[in-house]
């Protein structure tokens, strides 16, 4: 079971920092045609 939940903790990191990427990569241009500019 400890290895299935250490499993879990890594597919959950990996999911977030996919995240993250995708959304600081969609930042400047997917925000700016939204309308949402991004104060700097």
């Amino acid at each position: 079971m400890f290895v299935v939940a250490v499993v879990i903790c890594l597919l959950l990191f990996v999911a977030l920092a996919g995240a993250d990427l995708l959304v600081s990569n969609l930042n400047s241009d997917e925000l700016s045609n939204m309308g949402v500019e991004k104060k700097l």
